[in-house]
């Protein structure tokens, strides 16, 4: 009987220092967010990202708080995507009476905008590469015809069985040259390739 008595003491023990460190570690949680919060006030967006990040470790349960400050302090590091979900997230948690909502807001329509600029100057980007010439480096003189993937002619279903054609592009090689090919890739490739 007295060793059950021991053993539950130490059980009951162990369940007490558990809750404990579940304690300090929320209270540590807590303390690296404020402190990643005043860094981010303060303009020092790494330092804050690094607090707020080992503050979303220790804590099991993340403060809604936490979303507008990651969200706002993401912004400020260019990571935009990042700071429209977590903004989004925040604005979903706490609606229009949450504390930062203004502010939430705020940062979210910039992250939207700065995010739908990066998106346009990529697509221009991938534009200009696509309509400039020789903008794909070939690995050899050669190039597969991506049309009749190097076999030099083409078959298709006709009314009376499969017809035969030579590739109207790399002609019976199946070859393109590197000019070649960047001229079907723009579109600017005529079908006039001759057999080869």
């Amino acid at each position: 009987m007295d060793r059950l008595k021991i053993v539950l003491v130490f059980v009951g023990l162990g369940i007490s220092l558990s809750t404990f460190g579940q304690g300090i570690l929320q209270r540590d949680g807590l303390s690296k967010m404020d402190q990643g919060a005043q860094a981010m006030y303060d303009g020092h967006y790494e330092e804050a990202d690094q607090l707020f990040r080992e503050s979303m470790n220790l804590l099991g349960k993340l403060p809604s708080e936490m979303a507008y400050y990651f969200g706002r302090n993401s912004y400020h590091l260019a990571k935009y995507k990042q700071a429209i979900n977590w903004l989004t997230k925040y604005v979903q948690l706490k609606g229009t009476s949450g504390q930062y909502y203004d502010e939430a807001v705020l940062y979210l329509d910039r992250s939207n905008e700065a995010y739908k600029k990066i998106k346009e100057q990529e697509v221009h980007e991938t534009e200009n590469k696509l309509t400039t010439d020789g903008y794909y480096d070939c690995p050899s003189s050669y190039v597969m015809c991506p049309i009749c993937h190097g076999g030099g002619v083409l078959i298709k279903q006709g009314k009376f069985g499969a017809e035969y054609q030579t590739c109207p592009y790399s002609g019976i090689s199946g070859k393109l040259t590197c000019e070649q090919y960047n001229q079907y890739l723009m579109g600017e490739l005529g079908m006039e390739m001759s057999d080869e």
